[in-house]
Formats: C-alpha cells, structure tokens, sequence
C-alpha cells in the first residue's frame, strides 16, 4: 500500500506491516485525510456507489482499516470529517453531515467515535465561490495555518499557468515571495515550490485555468488543507510529547509525495517554551530536476531565508494582511482567467 505517509519515518512507506513489525514498541497515531472521511460515508451508506467509484482503491481502503484496527493507539477523524462536511456554496460546516461522516467513520473501525463538532464552527454569510477568504481565518480546527498555504497555492499556481519564464526563475522568485510577502519560509512550502514549479504531475494533477475560477479555488482551497497537515500531525504528536508516531493517511499522491520529502530530525523549543520539530527536506527526481539543480536551489532558498527573517510582532494583524493579500491573488487570478476565455 503506499497510502501512509508520516514525516517521522525516512522517506516513503513502502512496507506498512514491516514498519509496523519492526517498531513494536513504539505506538502509532493514524490521522485520516478528507477524502478518507468521504469514503468510508459512501462505503457505509452507498456500497454499490463505492465500489463503483471507487473500484482501483477498494483493497488499498478495506486493508487502512485493516491495519488501523489492529495497530493504532489513537485515530483522529475530526481534522478529515470537518473539511468533508463544509459546503463548497457557504463554507459552512453542515452539522449533521458532520454527525454522519463521524458515524460512517466509526462503523468502518468498529469504534463509536464522539460526533459533537469541536470547532466554533462560526456563521459564514459571504459569497465564497469566487473567493475563500470569508473562510481562511475561520476554518475550525485549522485555525489561521490554512491563510498561509492558500496564499502560497495562489501564487505558486499563478507563475505555474500565466508565467512563461524557466522553472528556476519562477522558483527563485516564489521563494523571495514566500520571504518578503507571504512571510513564511517553511520546509513544507519550499518542497512544495520545487516541485511544484518543477514538473512533477501528480500535485495539483488536473488543477488548469480551464476548470473555471470555482472550481480551481475549491481544488487550491482543499490543497491548502493538505499542505498543512504535515505540521498537524507533528503538531498532535507533540501533544503526546512524542510517543505516539502520526501516520497520515492519504489517497492524494501529492499530497503523499509532500509528507515523503520531509523528515523530521530533531526538536527544539521556541521562545515561548513550544516544543516544534526540526525538518530536513528532500527533492525526487520525478520532478525532472537533477542534483546540481536541486544544490543549487536549496542554496538559494537558505539564502534567501537567511536575509529576510521578519518577526511578526501583532499576530492577528498579520493575518488578516495575508488574507487581504490571498484576495488580491485571487482577483489577479479572475482576472487572467476571464482575459484566456476573451481570446479564445
């Protein structure tokens, strides 16, 4: 199966059972992904539906839970079950979806899971199809993180599709953008740009101006939520001072190459005494990069990192500056969308 992911093991799983096996002593958390959360609604309540959607995944799904029922210590559905019950039309979170997401993922495992919505699940009464900044700073249990990774999915898709420019300027350039602008250079971003921006097909597979601003903000939305899910797993980890393992679980092979490019080497603590893992990165040659271009843009990304340190000093202030900022990227975006449909 190569649907487990964690940045806490050196490169890809390939070999869940032996991973397994071979850390015996160890206890392992498995966080489930949204679409996860949709599959197991579909497989309790519309079994032909599933197997008809879902026919090349089956095994791979029926074995998840296989393995999750005889090896986890902790499961945690809330993450996948919220983002699977909000409204694409309102971004509200339906609660009674929620209620039944949470059902259908407790029967899959046998277990009778709590079905009350942690989030505040704040009221959203704007317009969020052709913008999701209403949502980004109340998006229950992602809290502010999912305004940085939107952010950064914005520009990154706008010099993929609209910037004729090599793969290496367009790189560079995102990174001083990530510094200057966005004000947040973290592995998980860096790996994400190269690549991103390189050609690997399979992040953002199918995401093209063609789709219609909707639907790209929908898919670039939802990435957003996958992009920051390293750093949730770590995160939750941490709460657990490191004795249980996350195991994320993902059927997304971007999102899955992104958790295989980070390694998690070390912890330290911030100023405030919060323990943070410390990250290394790697970059896969399906990216069509070879070693002296990968050396060569991850000297330039330190350098980069390096010279532009900024400490935010008001928190909400710089959030909601990043989500005026998302709104303009999306505008920029609307508006080279409409200019491609005029030539065409």
């Amino acid at each position: 199966m190569s649907v487990f992911s964690s940045a806490w093991v050196d490169g890809k799983i390939s070999n869940i059972d032996k991973l397994l096996s071979e850390n015996s002593d160890r206890k392992f958390m498995f966080i489930l992904d949204t679409n996860f959360a949709i599959m197991s609604r579909y497989y309790i309540t519309e079994r032909e539906q599933f197997n008809k959607y879902y026919a090349n995944q089956i095994n791979d799904f029926l074995n998840v839970i296989n393995v999750i029922k005889n090896k986890a210590s902790r499961i945690v559905y809330t993450l996948a079950c919220e983002e699977a019950s909000r409204s694409k039309l309102t971004g509200n979170i339906d609660v009674e979806k929620y209620k039944l997401m949470v059902e259908c993922v407790g029967k899959v495992f046998d277990i009778d899971f709590r079905s009350d919505l942690i989030s505040k699940n704040e009221l959203i009464e704007e317009d969020v199809s052709i913008s999701k900044t209403p949502i980004l700073l109340r998006n229950g249990l992602f809290k502010e993180h999912t305004v940085i990774t939107y952010t950064t999915l914005l520009k990154a898709f706008l010099f993929k599709q609209f910037d004729s420019r090599a793969s290496k300027i367009k790189i560079k350039e995102m990174f001083h953008y990530l510094a200057d602008e966005i004000n947040v250079f973290s592995p998980t971003s860096m790996s994400f740009v190269i690549h991103y921006l390189g050609n690997e097909p399979s992040i953002l597979k199918g995401v093209k101006p063609n789709l219609g601003i909707k639907e790209i903000l929908n898919k670039l939305y939802a990435a957003s939520i996958d992009m920051i899910m390293p750093t949730q797993a770590s995160q939750l980890a941490e709460l657990t001072d490191y004795q249980e393992v996350p195991l994320f679980i993902t059927f997304d092979k971007g999102i899955k190459l992104l958790f295989d490019s980070l390694l998690i080497i070390d912890e330290h603590y911030l100023g405030e005494g919060t323990k943070v893992p410390k990250y290394s990165t790697m970059i896969f040659y399906s990216s069509g990069w070879k070693d002296k271009d990968i050396h060569e843009l991850y000297g330039y990304a330190e350098q980069v990192q390096k010279a532009n340190r900024k400490k935010v000093i008001d928190k909400d202030f710089e959030l909601r500056r990043l989500n005026k900022l998302a709104g303009r990227l999306e505008q920029e975006l609307l508006l080279k969308i409409e200019t491609l449909n005029e030539k065409e």
